[in-house]
């Protein structure tokens, strides 16, 4: 449900891409017809907006049949529902769940409904704004609970992958720093692991004129002490051996 180049056939109206996104965001419920005629059309008198509304969920109940199957969109007169049954639908769905489809989200920078947002009125953008930052929130805690999967497991590249990631989501966020603090750490590279400290230290100085926190600063110190030796990376152990046998 993200950026759409071009409205899916056999789609015809913007607003019925909208409408699909409103209604796989919400819990599943019956919303009146009404409701949504007005949230999409609202500077309409309700006459002319639920006959928009029949309009656009014409086009959107033919989109869904073929698409979703026939049972998905519920179109009743005194209300329109979705109706999953348990089944993963939209991306949305999976998402919260999937550790390398929220990375790629996060990776591609993208929005849910994105370019919808001048498609209704301030309630419609309102609302759009909430289940963004709800989506967002869900996605990084995936993304962060599957770096740190990684980094137990002692998956360094992986690991870091996630953490670069994460950081180019929230440069200033100093836990997603540690974490690739400590994936360079489990590489062996000390020398990148610092640098990791040095940018984002200047970077919540020169931008929040703040310091690090001490469970930073701390794990910086550990990873200068003299005589610090890299753990092993099983699967890059492996795959030495087999090279060079």
């Amino acid at each position: 449900m993200g950026a759409c180049a071009g409205i899916p056939a056999p789609l015809i109206y913007r607003k019925g891409w909208a409408l699909l996104g409103y209604l796989a965001a919400e819990p599943e419920r019956r919303h009146p017809r009404l409701a949504l005629a007005m949230l999409f059309w609202p500077q309409l008198g309700e006459a002319q907006a639920l006959t928009n509304l029949r309009q656009v969920l014409c086009n959107l109940n033919r989109y869904c049949r073929q698409r979703l199957g026939p049972d998905v969109l519920c179109v009743k007169r005194d209300g329109v529902e979705l109706r999953r049954a348990g089944r993963t639908l939209f991306d949305i769905d999976r998402l919260p769940r999937d550790p390398g489809a929220a990375l790629a989200v996060l990776d591609g920078q993208c929005s849910f409904l994105a370019g919808m947002e001048d498609v209704a009125g301030a309630d419609f953008r309102s609302w759009l704004e909430s289940v963004r930052l709800t989506l967002e929130a869900e996605l990084v805690g995936v993304a962060e609970r599957h770096c740190d999967g990684l980094l137990a497991a002692g998956r360094w590249e992986g690991a870091l992958q996630a953490a670069r990631v994460l950081l180019q989501r929230d440069a200033w966020n100093e836990a997603h720093a540690r974490r690739a603090m400590r994936a360079y750490l489990g590489h062996g590279m000390r020398a990148a692991a610092v640098a990791v400290y040095a940018r984002i230290q200047q970077a919540l100085h020169s931008d929040l004129g703040v310091d690090t926190q001490l469970e930073t600063r701390r794990l910086l110190a550990w990873i200068c002490e003299d005589g610090w030796t890299p753990p092993v990376d099983a699967g890059s152990a492996a795959r030495r051996v087999a090279v060079d046998a």
